[in-house]
């Protein structure tokens, strides 16, 4: 008799699991609502070229440094951070090459999960046509984070050991306010949270000025970025290789 009741409890539970996913709304139509409420896809595709500046901090560190960031459509990145204290930091993606290099540890090529993560974060309008590089979107509950009500939205690349990524919209606003992910890295896996915030409009485009990163749950970096401009001239050579980077590449054919 116990094995029955048991059995028939856990029969109404996975009814009432189904009955509540059922009620979940689409990933897909919270990814469009993202896009609609970040500008429309007319705006997010009107550009192809963007620069942006600010700064860079570890608080719990007392670390500071400036930041810029170029970018060109479809993916072409290149991020520097400056500072007295470390030197230059820099990492990119020419489209094919995922790279970093600085004073401190030298250069290095990405390859598997991290030469992935950079490709697909590494696009110019990456909500707009997010099935290239993911194989499913699927809502999977509701959370409060920081007192925000969200939809806890699971995103599982083609690329990188099919590792879900976790993606929280703000019930009210459409806006992203919390992003998850496991990182695997030559250190081991890292957990990264991301928390992006003070969304301002520019040329159009509803953009984050602020972004908290917490690795591991302890490590805090937060940029704050002064400057966003999109359809903007960008030097030449801006997303060509170092010589340290080029050289490994070389090394490595």
């Amino acid at each position: 008799m116990k094995r029955i009741i048991s059995a028939l409890f856990l029969t109404m539970l996975c009814v009432g699991v189904v009955q509540a996913a059922s009620d979940l709304p689409a990933a897909e139509k919270l990814i469009a609502k993202y896009v609609e409420a970040s500008g429309g896809e007319d705006v997010l595709t009107k550009y192809d070229t963007a620069h942006a500046t600010g700064t860079f901090s570890m608080p719990a560190m007392g670390i500071e440094a400036r930041i810029e960031v170029w970018q060109k459509a479809p993916n072409l990145t290149r991020t520097n951070i400056i500072s007295d204290a470390f030197g230059t930091m820099s990492e990119g993606f020419d489209g094919e090459v995922a790279w970093e290099s600085s004073m401190m540890t030298g250069a290095k090529v990405k390859e598997g999960v991290e030469l992935a993560v950079a490709r697909r974060s590494s696009k110019f309008s990456p909500w707009v046509d997010w099935e290239e590089d993911y194989q499913e979107a699927r809502t999977v509950g509701s959370e409060t984070v920081d007192g925000v009500n969200c939809w806890l939205v699971e995103m599982v690349p083609h690329e990188g050991g099919g590792e879900p990524e976790k993606i929280y919209f703000a019930k009210n606003s459409g806006l992203i306010h919390k992003t998850a992910m496991l990182l695997k890295s030559e250190m081991g896996t890292i957990n990264v949270e991301s928390f992006p915030s003070d969304y301002e409009e520019v040329q159009g485009v509803l953009q984050p000025m602020r972004s908290r990163q917490v690795l591991m749950g302890t490590q805090e970096i937060v940029l704050d970025m002064e400057t966003h401009e999109f359809g903007v001239e960008i030097p030449a050579g801006t997303f060509d290789l170092p010589e340290d980077v080029q050289a490994l590449v070389e090394e490595n054919k």
